[in-house]
């Protein structure tokens, strides 16, 4: 028996983009959840690393409250540079949500996280 469908059931709202960087086929998804933004940076077809994002909000007697972000790899290889790749990105975006970034990139210049993330806030 099929499950009946509820008109007050929303799907999730999503946008994507694509773009040539680096040379490269680039695919961004954004899923926005009420509570997490879902992202997919890919140039391989593929979800790649798995990074889990959340924001810390440091007090500061100079500057105020300062945010910071935490990573943690859910799922894909756990290297420095996908660490720094992530914190990048969000900062950069700094979102009120925890983010769930997923990373794929065959280049990994600070240029193309720059390409990645201007291409990410169009999806925005």
């Amino acid at each position: 028996m099929a499950a009946s469908m509820n008109s007050s059931v929303r799907a999730v709202p999503s946008k994507q983009a694509a773009a040539d960087i680096a040379g490269h086929h680039t695919e961004i998804v954004v899923m926005k959840f009420q509570d997490q933004l879902f992202i997919i940076a890919s140039q391989f077809m593929k979800i790649g690393t798995v990074v889990q994002v959340t924001r810390d909000v440091i007090s500061d007697e100079v500057q105020g409250h300062v945010p910071m972000f935490s990573t943690k790899v859910l799922l894909g290889k756990d290297e420095p540079m996908t660490h720094v790749m992530a914190k990048t990105i969000v900062t950069e975006l700094n979102p009120p949500t925890s983010v769930l970034l997923t990373l794929a990139l065959k280049v990994t210049t600070p240029d193309v996280v720059q390409q990645v993330t201007d291409l990410i806030k169009t999806c925005l």
